[in-house]
């Protein structure tokens, strides 16, 4: 196949109507669009198959209702074709395919842009000589392009997430009215236990989540990063799954598995890069937050299926909890001698109970907290000083 074959093969619009896939992720979509005026490179970032490359597709469906769809190029740069090319070598094709002047503008979506080496650097020379808007998108690793040197100043990231709840339910069903609200109890358990991996949504295939953790970890992870156990990953990651929301150490994890201390510390440090997992720090000082242990969840509720055969629900029911709220910000846990509260954020404090006989002793541990105070539960909602909110609420809304 030529390059020019291939090119046509990756942008149908130029040949014909274009329709994109999937069901429209509008508040990437909309975020996206807001920044196709801005000159900064866009960098998406994200688990593997959470959908990035669909929002690409349906951003340039948009775009296509007023720009010429010659003007609008998209790649995947992990084609084994475009081993031997550089990104810009691959741009210069694109124009020379579609014969347009380097003083013409175009609309550059790089999808896998982290397969190509320097690959900051070739974004930065493709900002630098101007009549371009680049949209570059690849897994979570590419979150270290905001250490980059060469493109301080000139980008902005946006992190596309696994489905949150409302788009769940439109992946599933379809809009639900007000009148068919008793629904969401339900929904929101079932998602909670699937968690949201668009094609795993859809077909619910237990064997896809495991094919798709084994190539984040063996390729992303352990092919990128030169990590030559792969039982070592593995058993630290299960070994996370099986302790959500319980505080653990470095030293702790080390202890458990017989695995070096850096070793572990490295380890989850690419977990975290790759959106496999996130860390929460406990809440105080600095210097408290550094000696004390950190609690780990999932990038996605729905990998506990595949990592432990011990799956609690009350678990997965806090991932969740916590996957929500790290959307407003930084995200801490808070304990002192009197007990531990899941997470504090900035003044609200949260606790997880998916039930709804509530005890006085969960209560009052977070009653001492000041500010707002919300206990997370099944169906119970209501309260007084402490507000009980139903989890597919709080899921829906936010609380």
């Amino acid at each position: 196949m030529n390059m020019e074959e291939l090119l046509y093969r990756y942008n149908p619009w130029w040949s014909g109507e274009f329709r994109a896939p999937g069901i429209l992720r509008e508040r990437y979509l909309s975020l996206l669009w807001e920044m196709k005026e801005l000159p900064d490179v866009v960098l998406i970032t994200g688990l593997r198959r959470v959908g990035k490359t669909t929002i690409l597709y349906q951003l340039i469906s948009r775009l296509l209702q007023g720009v010429e769809p010659r003007r609008v190029f998209y790649i995947s740069l992990d084609n084994m074709a475009l081993r031997d090319y550089t990104i810009l070598d691959v741009v210069e094709e694109y124009r020379k395919v579609q014969k347009i002047k380097h003083r013409e503008f175009v609309y550059l979506f790089l999808d896998e842009v982290h397969f190509k080496e320097d690959y900051d650097l070739q974004l930065k020379n493709l900002y630098d000589m101007g009549n371009v808007k680049v949209y570059a998108s690849g897994s979570g690793s590419l979150e270290i392009l905001m250490r980059s040197p060469y493109l301080t100043g000139r980008q902005r990231v946006v992190r596309v997430n696994p489905l949150d709840f409302r788009e769940f339910v439109m992946f599933r069903m379809g809009e639900i009215g007000p009148e068919d609200a008793h629904l969401y109890p339900k929904l929101a358990e079932e998602y909670v236990k699937m968690g949201g991996m668009p094609e795993y949504v859809k077909t619910g295939d237990v064997n896809y989540l495991q094919s798709l953790l084994d190539s984040i970890v063996y390729r992303d992870i352990a092919g990128r990063y030169g990590i030559r156990s792969f039982e070592n990953l593995m058993d630290i990651l299960a070994l996370v799954a099986r302790s959500v929301g319980t505080p653990l150490s470095y030293r702790k994890i080390s202890r458990v598995l017989g695995i070096h201390k850096d070793e572990v510390r490295k380890i989850l440090h690419l977990f975290q890069l790759t959106s496999l997992l996130h860390v929460v720090e406990r809440h105080g000082k600095v210097s408290e937050r550094l000696v004390s242990p950190r609690k780990f969840y999932l990038g996605d509720t729905g990998f506990f299926a595949v990592l432990t055969d011990r799956v609690n629900l009350g678990a997965q029911v806090e991932n969740a909890v916590y996957l929500k709220l790290r959307e407003r910000g930084p995200v801490r846990y808070y304990y002192e001698a009197g007990g531990e509260v899941d997470f504090m954020v900035a003044e609200t404090a949260y606790e997880s109970k998916y039930r709804d006989d509530i005890d006085e002793k969960d209560l009052n541990r977070i009653r001492r907290l000041r500010g707002r105070k919300v206990v997370i539960t099944r169906e119970r909602e209501g309260g007084g000083d402490v507000e009980f909110l139903p989890l597919w609420r709080f899921l829906l809304d936010g609380g």
